[in-house]
């Protein structure tokens, strides 16, 4: 159960939710019903990949990172309105964006093997 704080603790998150406005404004969230957690959880379906598994996004282009699954969550994915698989990927040193990030997310329908990747 969730506790409320006392009126003087949540006075800087009242100047915080001012000072942000609507960014912070849980009124402004609006995930659907179906966002509650699955009926049947945890009997959903098994992840497509695996710990330690090379992947890289699906390409939209020419360019793409690639990297090693280092974890995995199941959540409401809310641009295709149900569940599924996300993963935290360790970029590949040699991926485009490791200059200047070392881990990412990504759906599970954005990830593809890597195998040209996993013989370098």
């Amino acid at each position: 159960m969730a506790q409320s704080f006392s009126r003087k603790r949540s006075r800087p998150l009242q100047i915080i939710h001012r000072t942000f406005g609507c960014a912070l404004n849980p009124g402004h969230l609006h995930l659907p019903s179906a966002s509650d957690l699955p009926a049947a959880f945890p009997q959903v379906e098994m992840p497509r990949f695996h710990l330690g598994d090379r992947l890289r996004w699906i390409p939209h282009g020419n360019a793409t990172d690639w990297g090693l699954v280092m974890g995995r969550f199941y959540s409401y994915a809310p641009h295709c309105c149900c569940w599924q698989w996300c993963y935290l990927i360790w970029l590949d040193p040699a991926s485009p964006s490791a200059a200047w990030v070392r881990a990412d997310i990504a759906w599970e329908d954005d990830l593809e093997p890597s195998d040209q990747e996993a013989t370098r």
